[in-house]
């Protein structure tokens, strides 16, 4: 059987949630990852391109072949949310919950008796799809999508005011940048100073007037902090002279 693995697209689009009850009461914890990977055995491809897509978010179950989706890594917790679950459960059990996780977290719920006996597990947003066996990737949406002469006559249409009401000085730099960043280097260049540059998670840049697709990316000498990073480039004068 193949091994396949399962990733959202974008940061931020994995959830974990998990339900912890005492006495009848219910309340659960969910905590969102920037990264995360689940893996699966399947002779057949676990999902489709249209699944792939994910507009209603995918739950990390079981497939078809009833085998099921195990967690391999969830990676840099970045957000968490504690709510009550039923209407047994009171303000003073959740703010207590809270104060004891915020504390103690697993620990410290379990020490005023409750128990974690559920785990939900989904991806939000468009999902990466990785045969381990033969290296293919299917996407939910592309990484270069391309800018067509429709969506160009959109932006002008929303925008004419801004373009009517320009200068000439501003017409004559209108698109222009000062040479303030180094050109653009492969993933396979390591960066000389540990620090904050922008990254590219596709080879192409995409630029004004549409959505920008550079990022924040973190190096700390040995890796980065993002492991989507294809392109990376960094200041090009040093801002502490």
């Amino acid at each position: 059987m193949a091994t396949w693995s399962l990733s959202p697209q974008y940061k931020k689009s994995a959830v974990e949630k998990m339900f912890f009850y005492k006495d009848g009461k219910m309340i659960s914890v969910e905590q969102g990852f920037r990264w995360a990977t689940f893996k699966v055995e399947s002779n057949e491809r676990p999902l489709t391109d249209e699944e792939l897509k994910n507009e209603d978010g995918y739950e990390l179950g079981c497939i078809d072949n009833d085998e099921c989706w195990e967690m391999w890594d969830m990676i840099d917790g970045c957000w968490c949310d504690i709510q009550s679950e039923n209407d047994k459960t009171t303000e003073e059990d959740l703010d207590e919950f809270e104060r004891a996780w915020e504390e103690d977290s697993y620990s410290g719920v379990e020490e005023l008796g409750w128990s974690n006996d559920d785990t939900e597990y989904y991806y939000v947003g468009p999902l990466e799809l990785t045969n381990e066996n033969t290296g293919e990737v299917f996407k939910g949406e592309p990484d270069d999508v391309p800018v067509t002469a429709e969506a160009v006559s959109e932006f002008i249409d929303n925008h004419v005011n801004l373009i009517e009401n320009m200068s000439d000085e501003e017409w004559e730099d209108f698109g222009k940048e000062e040479k303030v960043y180094t050109d653009w280097y492969p993933v396979s260049v390591d960066p000389v100073r540990e620090g904050t540059y922008q990254i590219l998670e596709t080879e192409l840049e995409v630029s004004w007037p549409f959505e920008s697709n550079v990022k924040a990316g973190v190096w700390n000498g040995k890796k980065w902090d993002n492991k989507k990073v294809v392109k990376w480039r960094g200041l090009a004068e040093n801002p502490e002279e």
